[in-house]
């Protein structure tokens, strides 16, 4: 059976000594150019038949952020990807081409603390890879709430589709982000926010000449982390889901899927 396409880009990191903070205006990002290094990993477990199947998919993707003044409390911002590649333990699963992904640019103005207000991509969101590759992008950033402090929450519902294969799937996400104070973090003073995702998929797939029914609902959590200085230090994440993969007739295949991901800033760029 193929893997469903599902993706994640949320957090859970170590914290050290807490430093105090400003409780008022604690995120506002700072112009500059930086590099990112971003890894998430799908370990899926199925069985069919009486026979276990277990793989690992592996995305990696290096992305560029650019931020520059834009009146006094706008930014222009422009996020790149400099290179992505995907790759599995199974050698017999069929993966996606994602080496014309490379380039793909979205750019625009946001507010200081991250909203965007609008944006435009060198990419036609003509498929729903493109497409959600570049709504992902324009997500990059945690974006709290006007005067946000420490102990504020919000949710945020996205929904998103995939058609691919035959298949049809439809991902429902419900997160609830909070800024919880302050910390360090790889050295620096910094904001902890954390997020937690209530998960559902539902949709067919294609599969031996066939429409299967795909069923299933999950949970993630995560951290992020944004520098007392304006600048987003990095990430850690975990999704996990339990979905039934069911044929037109006979029983349903249960499968597991847990989905880490890790967001790293490697330093500074050039304009």
């Amino acid at each position: 059976m193929k893997p469903s396409h599902l993706t994640a880009l949320t957090a859970f990191a170590s914290v050290a000594t807490a430093m105090t903070l400003p409780a008022q205006g604690v995120i506002s990002y700072a112009p500059g150019v930086r590099r990112y290094h971003l890894v998430s990993v799908i370990n899926r477990t199925q069985e069919v038949q009486g026979q276990k199947m277990e793989f690992k998919i592996t995305n990696e993707q290096q992305v560029s952020l650019s931020l520059a003044p834009h009146g006094k409390d706008t930014l222009d911002f422009a996020l790149t990807l400099d290179s992505t590649s995907l790759s599995s333990d199974r050698p017999e699963l069929q993966l996606p081409d994602v080496s014309q992904m490379k380039g793909t640019k979205v750019s625009g103005a946001m507010s200081r603390s991250g909203k965007v207000f609008h944006f435009v991509s060198n990419k036609s969101a003509t498929d729903d890879d493109t497409k959600s590759l570049v709504e992902g992008m324009t997500r990059f950033l945690i974006a709290p709430p006007a005067n946000a402090k420490v102990g504020t929450s919000w949710v945020d519902t996205t929904t998103s589709t995939v058609q691919r294969d035959g298949a049809q799937l439809d991902m429902h996400t419900i997160t609830t982000s909070t800024i919880l104070g302050d910390t360090v973090y790889e050295g620096q003073k910094a904001w902890r926010v954390q997020r937690k995702l209530i998960l559902s998929l539902h949709g067919t797939q294609a599969q031996q000449g066939q429409q299967w029914k795909v069923d299933g609902d999950g949970t993630g959590s995560g951290m992020y982390y944004v520098s007392a200085a304006g600048v987003y230090l990095g990430s850690d994440a975990m999704q996990s889901m339990n979905m039934k993969v069911a044929p037109p007739t006979g029983d349903a295949i249960p499968v597991e899927q847990v989905v880490t991901s890790k967001v790293e800033l490697l330093g500074a760029g050039s304009q």
